[in-house]
């Protein structure tokens, strides 16, 4: 029975492994997006080109507040849709104030892919990007891919949200975080919760540096 109860903990240990190796690969891939990504919006060129394929961004908006439209990873903490998992995206300006900056990876967003262009998003298989339907990575899915019970985030409290915590990086991979993105000023720490076990990932204030010592 020692075995057997020893060999379980292993295999849920690998689990939690796992997803905590995963959630830092994909926050470190997305400070690298920040960092190559050379559409700033700050010109109605850039504007014009992302208009094309996605027509429901409102371009004057996207200029007028580009600095909004920043990379993110936002976590889905609460019951709608798929618990425990996150996105990567940019949000963007709609000309619908429902979809105008929403705060949601939805239709219209610009969602990241993987290297087999699958998207980078649990949050939902409904209101999403076409080429999103029934084709996202389901690790980004913590809790149904991996039985993580709980997501815990602790930083500043402007980045306190209801049911969702987010991170950002800018084009210089600086961190921001809250609803409307702000400096971070403290340590974003991010805790996988399963069973009894934990996994801890730290993002520090200005530099960005993303590390599992903290």
């Amino acid at each position: 029975m020692a075995i057997l109860f020893s060999f379980f903990n292993i295999k849920h240990n690998h689990a939690l492994q796992v997803a905590h190796h995963t959630l830092q690969s994909h926050l470190k891939m997305m400070q690298v997006l920040s960092l190559s990504d050379m559409n700033e919006f700050v010109e109605l060129r850039s504007v014009d080109y992302f208009a094309q394929k996605y027509p429901s961004i409102n371009r004057t908006a996207l200029l007028s507040y580009h600095q909004n439209a920043m990379w993110q990873m936002q976590f889905h903490l609460g019951r709608i849709y798929t618990t425990n998992s996150y996105s990567i995206y940019i949000d963007t300006p709609r000309s619908a104030q429902t979809t105008n900056f929403d705060g949601r990876p939805m239709a219209g967003d610009i969602i990241a892919k993987d290297l087999d262009r699958r998207c980078i998003s649990g949050y939902s298989n409904t209101n999403t990007a076409v080429d999103c339907k029934n084709n996202t990575l389901t690790e980004v899915r913590l809790k149904e891919r991996f039985g993580v019970d709980n997501i815990l985030v602790e930083s500043d409290g402007f980045c306190q949200e209801r049911d969702t915590a987010r991170i950002y990086f800018d084009s210089l991979g600086r961190p921001y975080c809250g609803r409307i993105p702000m400096p971070l000023q403290n340590v974003f720490k991010i805790i996988l919760l399963k069973n009894a076990q934990q996994k801890h990932l730290c993002i520090l204030p200005y530099s960005g540096l993303i590390t599992a010592e903290c």
